[in-house]
């Protein structure tokens, strides 16, 4: 098995055997429609916090399709001084729910992301994504449940540098309240 899904195997089952994690979503429904969002938050020499509403329509008990927004603001102090970039996306997705706790999802994202030039000027650049991937939805009592989802970034070879993502692989992993 290559490198990148071990690691993804070992955080399935990490957060399988314990879930948690710096992104937290609230969803609730009304009908067929859904609407919720999560909010991610990392620390260090590169800081950011990102907040990620959406609405979903259920087609069928096993298909919704949805659309959400991301907002990301980052701190960057690796340089000696605080450089701040924001981003701004939308996404359409896709989830078919199969049996037990397991989905698959496919994304078509768009990101609209700030990066400093060698003079320390920012520039925005605009890249769409297709992803694909799957994940797992466990219920928390009654009215929660912890999710994480495996996304694959299949346009990710053709960003130039930097891209808005450091690796291919994108990792979600939430809880859902249910209202």
């Amino acid at each position: 098995m290559n490198t990148p899904l071990r690691i993804a195997a070992a955080l399935v089952a990490a957060l399988a055997a314990a879930p948690a994690s710096a992104q937290v979503g609230l969803s609730g429904s009304h009908g067929r429609f859904s609407f919720g969002g999560g909010i991610g938050f990392g620390a260090g020499d590169v800081s950011f916090v990102t907040v990620s509403p959406y609405v979903a329509y259920r087609v069928t008990d096993e298909i919704d399709v949805g659309v959400g927004l991301t907002y990301r603001y980052r701190t960057d102090n690796r340089f000696g001084r605080d450089l701040t970039t924001q981003d701004i996306g939308s996404n359409l997705f896709t989830r078919y729910r199969l049996p037990g706790p397991f989905f698959v999802q496919a994304e078509m994202e768009y990101m609209n992301y700030e990066v400093y030039r060698a003079d320390l000027s920012k520039d925005r650049r605009g890249v769409t994504s297709l992803l694909a991937g799957g994940g797992i939805s466990q219920p928390i009592g009654s009215n929660a449940s912890a999710h994480f989802v495996v996304l694959y970034n299949f346009s990710y070879s053709g960003y130039g540098q930097p891209a808005p993502y450091s690796s291919p692989w994108v990792l979600r992993a939430g809880v859902g309240v249910h209202f």
